[in-house]
């Protein structure tokens, strides 16, 4: 009984997770009429998949959607190799303010993004990157970087330190010690970090919104919320471009699914 009331509760929640995406997902097959129509049904007549069509002529979807790729996909590789450097330094080496530079990371993630955009924002345009994926690269390493670091450090102190101490007895260097042991030890949280840092520059909005006015610049967030228009919205587009954008991190989940459940155990037993 205990276990049916169990397994009821987890459906319950999973129908209720769910439910958005599915309505997202009709919503995108509706002609518009039947959008805004009161009171809403979950099919109509007339769906297709037309609106996928004219989402490409409505925005130039495919260019936001490269550039939503090319940033998230630079960022990671950023994050994850100044990362996993300073991840290694902070968990073998011994220095002064170790902790308190520990700190200063763990606190820079608690400030809002609004209350650094004014400085960003100036120092991005003197900076000559302004509207350009460079600086939102830049932007978005800069801002997970801190966070990343954290979880690098937390699986490398899992290592035990005498794997390292037999690597460096072999004749291997500080930087062979990180490349050819410490690394394809902690697989798992390099697969679980790399994750997060891909959705978390995947789904930025607000910093691509501010430092970004062109279409050849702008990323699947921003050109999302471009369909809200001043005297039409144009929702069942919108639901398209959502359903498309919700699907590269759904595949990349479920192909790093068992790295990401592994790397966030070796996390949790340090």
């Amino acid at each position: 009984m205990r276990k049916l009331l169990l397994n009821i509760i987890t459906f319950s929640l999973i129908l209720i997770i769910l439910i958005p995406f599915f309505w997202m997902f009709s919503t995108s097959l509706k002609p518009l009429p039947e959008v805004n129509k009161i009171p809403p049904q979950w099919t109509c007549k007339g769906m297709s998949f037309k609106s996928y069509c004219d989402m490409f002529m409505y925005l130039p979807f495919t260019t936001y959607a490269i550039n939503s790729f090319i940033i998230a996909l630079s960022t990671t590789f950023l994050t994850l190799l100044i990362g996993s450097l300073a991840g290694f330094a902070f968990a073998r080496c011994q220095f002064k303010g170790k902790e308190f530079i520990l700190i200063v990371f763990l606190l820079s993630q608690m400030l809002p993004g609004a209350s650094i955009i004014i400085p960003l924002f100036q120092l991005i345009r003197k900076a000559g990157i302004y509207d350009t994926p460079v600086g939102l690269i830049l932007v978005h390493t800069s801002v997970l970087l801190p966070f990343v670091i954290w979880l690098l450090y937390g699986f490398f102190k899992t290592i035990p330190q005498e794997v390292e101490d037999a690597a460096l007895i072999d004749g291997c260097s500080k930087l062979d010690v990180l490349l050819k042991v410490l690394l394809p030890l902690s697989l798992p949280g390099l697969g679980a970090t790399a994750l997060f840092a891909f959705l978390g520059s995947w789904n930025e909005f607000f910093f691509a919104l501010i430092l970004t006015e062109s279409d050849t610049s702008r990323t699947i967030p921003v050109g999302i919320g471009l369909f809200v228009g001043e005297y039409r919205d144009v929702w069942n587009q919108m639901s398209a471009a959502a359903v498309l954008f919700s699907i590269p991190p759904l595949v990349l989940f479920l192909m790093l699914q068992k790295t990401f459940v592994k790397g966030l155990t070796a996390g949790a037993l340090k």
